[in-house]
């Protein structure tokens, strides 16, 4: 409810920017740089291939992965609320001669691509941006195609140190699930909000205290 609110006063429309164009440039350098390249092989092994598969990079940022998944032949959409992001993305799409395709929004406004799901909805360190984990989760869904696949990489609550009020919005989000601000979600969640869903297959990776990361199949005989 919170995060709403503040959505509805921090309008893309009027030119809000949630990350400042010194540090959007400062953060993709670094990105670009940092591509997990054994990421994107596994992604490829349990999807089949990107040749002309549509992925969505939700909450894509510079768009490093974007263009990496273009790269190999997939069909991408990068999906963001940073204008500032945009601008990066689009930039160096040209650079490594990709074309992409851009939509700039929160997270919950990617659901007008529900009508035409996704083979891979691709998201990482970007999930605690929604606005409600338990409604993104269900969107997230939606936008997989039956027998379509979803990746998250997410920080976990436990791998931050909350100190007063910070705390105080850790606990909150844990234990009612309220959301003020971008807390990280607890160990566990996303996984537990997708089993609720008919999948057909899952991988769970908890080895890194850091990163809770979870791939998932939509159930081919879900409905669409």
């Amino acid at each position: 409810m919170i995060n709403s609110v503040h959505a509805l006063f921090h309008r893309l429309d009027a030119g809000w920017d949630p990350i400042a164009p010194a540090y959007a440039e400062q953060y993709a350098a670094r990105e670009w740089r940092a591509v997990d390249v054994a990421l994107i092989d596994q992604l490829e092994r349990w999807i089949g291939g990107f040749q002309d598969k549509r992925v969505l990079d939700l909450g894509g940022g510079p768009g490093q992965y974007s263009a990496a998944f273009a790269q190999r032949g997939a069909r991408v959409t990068w999906h963001d609320v940073s204008r500032n992001y945009l601008r990066i993305a689009q930039r160096h799409a040209v650079a490594v001669g990709v074309d992409l395709e851009f939509s700039l929004g929160y997270l919950e406004e990617a659901s007008k691509f529900i009508p035409h799901p996704f083979d891979l909805v691709f998201n990482r360190v970007s999930w605690y941006y929604c606005k409600n984990d338990r409604s993104f989760a269900k969107l997230f869904y939606a936008l997989m195609k039956p027998g379509g696949a979803g990746y998250v990489d997410t920080h976990p609550a436990e791998a931050e140190q909350g100190r007063g009020t910070r705390r105080i919005v850790q606990f909150l989000n844990k234990w009612l699930t309220w959301k003020i601000g971008h807390p990280f979600p607890p160990r566990g969640r996303i996984a537990r909000l997708f089993q609720k869903y008919p999948i057909d297959y899952m991988i769970i990776d908890y080895t890194s205290v850091r990163n809770d990361r979870v791939f998932l199949t939509k159930s081919r005989g879900a409905p669409r």
